[in-house]
């Protein structure tokens, strides 16, 4: 939970990838077996970054199994809803522009679930003590060497490659095998990318500085949280260059899923529609409980 928030910027380019808003968090496993462990999972990652007492340990654990709830029960359908939409669009009327609106409706989700995340934030980190702030961000400055080492310490040449192999490995995920075609127009749309790493390394970085200063404060805890929740709230999106940066490639984004899906084989479409009719239905009987 704790590095959901502190690790965000770096899902930009998830949000503009509409294909692969899902694809993000499968693992070897089924969606719907890992999902059904996320109350277990958000404490064991946050365990992994830091030392739980057995107090604090139980207050993680109950917050996440409330905010797996309201996931579960609150956004859900509304994924289905978007894969419907999407499902009725992705024919030969599908534009630029409607491809911006489906993001932008996706990107209205992550931010819903962004405010509940920064919630839950602002009311455990003014929990830790001093050993543990220190642990903390001790493991969060390794995550940002592994960062920096993955995705701003490459080459031009390297970050494109990186680009398009993603992109193609989520065109295919749902789509079924791309065409040579597509995929040179997956090569020209990866070419187009601006990288955002370092501007979401500096950010990140300014973040936790903010943060570290507000936990070491003299300040009572009910103070530190409401200062913390006023930081996350003031802070998110109002990065002038980076949101530029995030604008342009959402439309190079937008502009690629249009020449995609202005190219399906028949095959193509129909693996779209399987994959997206299995998600509906997992989103629907996860939100319901089965």
């Amino acid at each position: 939970m704790l590095m959901m928030y502190l690790r965000r910027p770096t899902y930009i380019l998830t949000l503009v990838l509409f294909l692969g808003m899902i694809a993000v968090i499968i693992t070897a496993c089924s969606f719907k077996s890992v999902y059904n462990r996320m109350d277990y999972l958000i404490p064991s990652y946050v365990e992994g970054m830091v030392s739980l007492d057995d107090v604090l340990e139980e207050k993680v654990q109950q917050r996440a199994q409330l905010l797996v709830n309201w996931h579960r029960n609150t956004q859900l359908k509304q994924y289905a809803q978007l894969l419907r939409t999407f499902q009725q669009d992705a024919g030969p009327q599908l534009n630029e522009e409607r491809v911006l609106q489906h993001m932008a409706t996706m990107e209205s989700f992550w931010q819903s679930l962004l405010l509940r995340i920064d919630e839950e934030m602002a009311g455990l980190l003014p929990l830790l003590d001093a050993d543990q702030q220190q642990e903390l961000f001790a493991s969060i400055t390794s995550k940002n060497d592994a960062f920096r080492e993955e995705y701003v310490d490459i080459d031009e040449e390297e970050r494109i490659e990186v680009y398009s192999e993603n992109i193609n490995d989520i065109c295919e995920t749902w789509l079924g095998d791309t065409t040579q075609i597509q995929q040179r127009e997956i090569n020209k749309s990866a070419a187009k990318l601006q990288s955002s790493a370092l501007l979401r390394l500096q950010q990140r970085l300014s973040w936790q500085n903010s943060i570290r200063k507000i936990l070491q404060s003299s300040d009572k805890t009910e103070v530190k949280s409401q200062r913390l929740l006023e930081f996350f709230q003031k802070n998110y999106g109002h990065n002038a260059e980076l949101k530029a940066v995030t604008e342009s490639n959402k439309r190079v984004i937008a502009q690629l899923i249009v020449q995609i899906f202005h190219s399906l084989s028949a095959d193509q479409r129909r693996h779209f529609i399987d994959k997206t009719d299995e998600y509906i239905r997992i989103f629907t009987e996860l939100a319901e409980g089965r």
